[in-house]
């Protein structure tokens, strides 16, 4: 049997067929199946009977109506910025997974959006049409068309792993200044001196070129001097490049993925290519996340606790739904480093021709 939607919306139990049938008025429901029935002295009798006909009657309460009635959904909008969702992402289903458990946890239940077919305005009109009490906005770029539309609004905005240049939405994020600073500091008491770096291609990810380029800059601190020709925008088929790299006079000893997944590709085309990880070539990612690989190795990587960073952010953005008025708050998370099994010192002999 095939119920159509518009046939079970039909079914739905509405207040004035339960007042009908117990044969009171639909004030008298309202009351009693809110438990104010004391309020207007409401027998126990009647009380009793409204309550049997409405689970005769399988009645339960239109959730939107009472929250637009008391001014709270105790829902909270997820919108990533990057508006498109590939299957299998570890990143996003572990960070949405995240997201899912705080927001439990502070009693709140998560409508994560989906579909990015919308225009910006359409999106924002959605985002802000009373369905939560407020936003968990992924990643925005600083131009994002959203982000100025949402500055007329009143709903409450957190962005997770953005920054609002305009200075009004609060913000939480991973410390990635830190996290590149992690990684120049465990590169160098490995011995490293000769280290290339892998980006995302033509710009596609935020986060590439900045962690790129605060290593470099770490790096250059240091004394240590990464050539234009050793950044290499890269997938996670990263064969050529690694030939390329390797096939040098004096090939790199580090090679550090701006994330996991692009590590977890590169170790894998190192297996393939006899590439010996990490005695020829050590490998670092970030996120601290595992991706499915045919390696046998566990990235090494700067850490990213997202479970803490979904925390974070769900209690801020409950704050400013509860009034918060004080000054700009702009979170960030502690990251840590893990070596993993693909990190290791360079070898004497790789020390002596740096």
């Amino acid at each position: 049997m095939i119920i159509r939607v518009a046939d079970r919306q039909a079914e739905r139990t509405t207040l004035q067929q339960v007042a009908s049938q117990a044969g009171v008025s639909v004030s008298t429901v309202s009351l009693v199946l809110a438990g104010k029935a004391g309020h207007r002295r409401i027998s126990e009798d009647t009380r009793a009977r409204v309550r049997k006909v409405a689970e005769d009657l399988n009645y339960a309460p239109n959730l939107l109506t009472r929250s637009l009635r008391r001014g709270r959904t105790h829902v909270l909008s997820f919108y990533s910025t990057f508006r498109h969702r590939e299957e299998a992402d570890v990143y996003m289903d572990t960070l949405s997974s995240a997201i899912e458990l705080a927001g439990g946890e502070a009693g709140y239940d998560i409508l994560v959006h989906c579909n990015f077919n919308r225009s910006s305005k359409e999106i924002y009109q959605f985002l802000n049409g009373g369905l939560s009490d407020g936003l968990i906005l992924f990643a925005p770029p600083p131009d994002d068309p959203l982000l100025a539309l949402l500055r007329k609004s009143s709903l409450p905005v957190v962005l997770l792993n953005g920054r609002d240049p305009g200075l009004m939405f609060p913000s939480v994020a991973d410390d990635v200044e830190v996290g590149m600073g992690l990684v120049a500091n465990q590169l160098i008491e490995k011995g490293h001196r000769r280290i290339a770096l892998f980006t995302a291609p033509n710009g596609e990810a935020r986060d590439a070129d900045p962690r790129v380029n605060l290593l470099r800059a770490n790096l250059r601190e240091s004394g240590i001097h990464v050539p234009d020709h050793w950044i290499r925008p890269s997938r996670e088929d990263a064969r050529e490049a690694l030939l390329e790299l390797m096939a040098e006079p004096e090939p790199p000893t580090a090679l550090f993925c701006w994330h996991d997944r692009l590590a977890y590709g590169v170790l894998a085309s190192c297996e393939n290519l006899g590439i010996q990880v990490p005695e020829k070539l050590s490998i670092i990612g970030y996120d601290g996340l595992y991706w499915p690989s045919r390696t046998r190795h566990v990235a090494a990587s700067v850490t990213v606790n997202q479970r803490t960073l979904a925390r974070m952010a769900i209690r801020l953005l409950d704050a400013y739904i509860n009034g918060y008025e004080g000054p700009l708050r702009e979170e960030v998370l502690p990251v840590t480093f893990s070596s993993g099994t693909s990190f290791g010192s360079a070898s004497p002999l790789q020390r002596s021709n740096q």
